[in-house]
């Protein structure tokens, strides 16, 4: 549900903001001015990127070495005043300065003298914003100043703004450094992003921000703050989600508008092209003295010149930039502006592309072109992932009288990838009757299909209806019975069935494939129910000839999704974790809500394999909330379970429960997460019994169907809470079905733990860690731990706790009952582990005690006691044990 809170208490000072990020910055900044020959660093970029604050962040750490520093800020109103600039510093001087104003070298030890009795003796440094700004004569006493030692410059200068000559003359290699203030990273977007909102931010949220405001930190704050003023920013499952436009605030307005204001005619001219057109190729720029306007916006900062495909293209600097210089022009100016640069394209015309764009421009301006090049604009778009684009263009295809259902396919796949759900049901629906209609050809009666299908799986219980369709679908058009069946095989994977998608699936393995498009199909279809099956070469061949096909076409989302899934389900977690990375990226970019989605959650589902249980709350949680907000719909159980599945992990386990709450137990689809939840619960409560005899049901349901990665997962966490002796040999028949390395990791960690060997629990634990699996290794050493002091080895049980506590270390978030239990059972106190620890590292009991705080008897008397427990003797056999 969409929470609609909004966020107070927006405001306060923008340093902190603008110094995300820039910590290594100033720390090298500072480093060069205190301990070398460097006399000037000067400071560039645009508005609001942080130049002031990265300037006074300097100059305080400075103070902090016992520097003096003397703020100067140039103004433009002084700017006219010879010595203008250094008025401050001479204030209440007039008769003195009047008498030396006209002698250079009398100037110059009139104002070392005054910045002496205003600092006294120690180093200075001058600090001036917008140093491009003040009087030539005041840049010439300040570079003298800095010329002759008295002081070192800290300056600003804004984008596109020149270095004063007078300090140009003193520039080398040597005594001055450029530091170009390059836009924030979106990871740093992100934090200031949750920062004024208080909250955790959805990453597809922070990605749009961050690209709207370039990476500015002034314009992402208005940005933020408009979007959560508009509504447009609003809590959804407990993540702010962006659901509509980055609109900015008044301020940030009237900041651009005097960023525009002053333009030359020809100025105002490009970027009015610019901001109707977004994009133009400068040889398209056309007017007389167009290619000098270009050169002076990109020094201003106000547009990006770039390469693409060996043709230069020229751009807007901020999307807000086009929207507030868009929203200035009268509807004829743009209709002129459109048609002008359309009857230009068309003249320069290379190819589809260009078609395209004289389409789009020509709709823009009222005057469609012919439905067929409309439909051909949209498949263009389509193919680019251009879904708002695909969809102008296929009603505008639809409303110009093509004929048939092709654009209507085009406009229900983009409404299903932007997360308009109804919409897309009903334009779906609509293709099919048009296809019905005027049919065109069976690829497209079948490609609708598929895309009903789809658009059903999407809803909570539309399974059995999708599965309906395909199966009818497979019958009436035999030709492509075989593509129908593999998106079948596609959909039951996606809802718990491997087994009856490898059936769908197997027949086809082996069988050589004459077109290369049907190899890649059979692989998207076959990779996952192969590594749910424990047949890991297989899968690997498949996932190898996805990742193959990417560079031809292969929709790159899609395909590091599929490969993203199959290696997580043959126990890779690391590249799984990659792959996901990659699938959530693309998708970002593009827009595509349900490919974020699923991403989002796969990538949570590869953070809890890796043992990274804060990361995996945190992008499990984007899933929901974006799932609750714009789908798909049918991602929430799944989501909710995985979520509660996390939770327990972290030791949150009443969190877990009110989540479970709200699911419905008569869902016939997405389960698992849900029932391990309950399970894991019931077995941190106390009730083991109750918990095993949950799961084993729940193992045998996947054992029986041919999931049997999931009865694999399932009988895992059997073993884990108390069940080992009965999971084992069940564990240990699932791996020998396949050469799955998880299945047999699963199976090795059960046996061992069900004979309590420390040996082989320690075996396993190396075993897990070679998958990347830190928490389930920590847990296994753990269990090596508590076996080995069962058995009387207080040495090798101390190694063992060891290993567990620094894997455990590095699994933030995690709190579960193994490792909970493993700090109990340990024969030492939590004083003394961390004296003997340091103690196995070498260090003296002094250093001990210095670094703890502690007397060097308290130090040796924890160390005696440890000795005694541990059976040894002393130091010298407790570093032998590589404690």
């Amino acid at each position: 549900m969409v929470d609609g809170r909004h966020c107070a208490g927006f405001g306060g000072k923008m340093e902190g903001l603008q110094l995300r990020g820039r910590d290594a910055l100033v720390d090298s900044v500072v480093a060069a001015l205190a301990a070398t020959e460097l006399r000037a660093v000067t400071v560039h970029g645009p508005s609001g990127v942080g130049k002031t604050s990265l300037a006074a962040e300097i100059a305080r750490a400075l103070d902090g070495q016992a520097w003096s520093t003397v703020r100067l800020a140039a103004r433009s109103s002084l700017s006219s005043l010879p010595l203008g600039g250094l008025a401050p510093l001479f204030a209440g001087q007039n008769a003195n300065f009047l008498a030396v104003s006209g002698d250079p070298i009398a100037l110059l030890n009139f104002a070392t003298a005054r910045l002496r009795s205003l600092t006294g003796s120690g180093r200075i440094l001058l600090v001036i914003d917008d140093i491009s700004s003040m009087d030539a004569l005041s840049v010439s006493v300040v570079s003298q100043l800095v010329d002759s030692g008295v002081a070192k410059l800290l300056a600003t200068v804004g984008e596109g703004a020149p270095v004063p000559d007078a300090l140009l003359q003193m520039w080398s290699q040597d005594t001055a450094r450029r530091v170009d203030l390059a836009p924030l990273s979106a990871d740093d977007c992100g934090t200031i992003i949750s920062d004024l909102v208080g909250g955790p931010v959805a990453r597809r949220s922070v990605e749009s921000l961050a690209r709207a405001a370039g990476g500015n930190p002034l314009v992402l704050r208005e940005l933020t703050r408009g979007a959560v003023a508009a509504s447009s920013l609003v809590v959804v499952g407990g993540v702010w989600q962006l659901l509509g436009e980055a609109v900015g605030t008044d301020a940030l307005q009237q900041l651009i508008g005097q960023r525009l204001a002053g333009l030359t005619a020809v100025q105002r001219d490009v970027v009015e092209r610019l901001a109707v057109c977004v994009v133009l190729p400068v040889s398209e720029l056309t007017m007389p003295g167009a290619r000098d306007a270009l050169r002076g916006l990109e020094a201003d900062g106000l547009i990006v010149v770039r390469d693409e495909r060996g043709v230069l293209v020229a751009a807007l600097a901020l999307p807000q930039y086009e929207l507030l210089t868009k929203a200035s022009l009268s509807l004829l100016r743009v209709e002129d502006i459109l048609l002008e640069q359309a009857d230009i394209a068309e003249l320069a015309s290379h190819g589809p592309e260009d078609a395209l764009r004289v389409a789009v421009w020509r709709l823009g301006a009222g005057h469609p072109s012919e439905p067929e090049l409309l439909a051909d604009g949209a498949r263009l778009a389509q193919l680019t992932h251009d879904h708002a684009q695909a969809a102008t263009l296929s009603r505008a295809a639809i409303a110009a009288g093509y004929a048939g259902a092709a654009p209507y396919l085009i406009l229900a796949d983009a409404q299903r990838r932007m997360g308009q759900a109804e919409q897309a049901f009903s334009t779906a629906e609509r293709a099919a009757v048009v296809d019905a209609e005027t049919p065109t050809n069976e690829l497209l009666t079948a490609q609708i299909v598929m895309t009903r299908a789809l658009i059903r799986h999407d809803r909570p219980g539309g399974t059995d209806e999708a599965m309906s369709l395909l199966q009818q679908a497979e019958s009436q058009l035999p030709a492509f019975a075989d593509m129908l069946a593999l998106r079948r095989a596609m959909i039951l994977f996606t809802i718990e069935r491997a087994g009856d998608a490898l059936a769908i699936v197997e027949p086809h393995l082996g069988v050589p494939a004459h077109d290369p498009a049907q190899r890649v199909q059979l692989a998207m279809a076959a990779a996952m129910p192969l590594a749910a099956v424990g047949r890991l070469t297989d899968s690997q061949r498949e996932v190898d000839a996805i990742l193959a096909a990417i560079p031809s076409g292969l929709d790159r989302a899609f395909a590091l999704f599929t490969a993203a899934s199959a290696t997580i389900v043959a126990g890779s977690g690391t590249l799984a974790h990659e792959y996901a990375i990659g699938a959530l990226y693309e998708s970002i970019q593009h827009d595509d809500e349900i490919s974020t989605r699923y991403a989002e959650l796969l990538l949570g589902h590869a953070l809890l394999e890796l043992g990274q249980i804060d990361s995996a709350i945190r992008w499990i949680s984007d899933a929901v909330g974006g799932a609750e907000a714009l789908g798909p719909r049918n991602l929430l159980r799944v989501s909710r379970g995985s979520l509660a599945v996390a939770l327990v992990y972290a030791g949150r386990l009443d969190e877990a429960d009110s989540i479970l709450r709200t699911l419905v137990d008569s869902s016939s689809e997405g389960n698992l997460h849900a029932q391990v939840a309950r399970g894991l619960i019931l077995a941190a409560r106390g009730d083991e019994k109750a918990a095993i005899r949950s799961l084993s049901r729940l193992a045998d349901h996947y054992e029986s169907s041919g999931t049997l990665y999931l009865a694999s997962a399932v009988l895992h966490h059997v073993a884990r809470i108390g069940g080992a002796d009965a999971a084992a040999p069940r564990l240990e028949a699932l791996a020998a079905r396949g050469d799955s390395t998880l299945f047999h990791t699963r199976a090795r960690y059960a046996r061992a733990l069900a004979r309590n060997s420390s040996d082989a629990l320690a075996e396993a634990a190396e075993e897990w860690l070679r998958l990347g699996a830190e928490l389930f290794a920590a847990e296994a050493f753990a269990q090596a731990g508590a076996a080995a002091r069962s058995a009387g080895n207080n040495q090798a049980s101390l190694a063992l706790f060891h290993r567990s506590t620094a894997l455990a270390t590095n699994c933030v978030g995690a709190h579960t009952p193994v490792l909970q239990r493993a700090q109990v059972e340990d024969v030492l106190t939590k004083r003394e582990r961390e004296i003997v620890e340091l103690a196995s590292e070498g260090l003296t009991s002094q250093e001990i005690a210095t670094a703890l705080f502690l007397s060097a008897r308290t130090v040796d008397n924890h160390l005696q006691s440890s000795y005694g427990k541990l059976g040894i003797s002393g130091r010298r056999e407790l570093r032998k044990q590589g404690a």
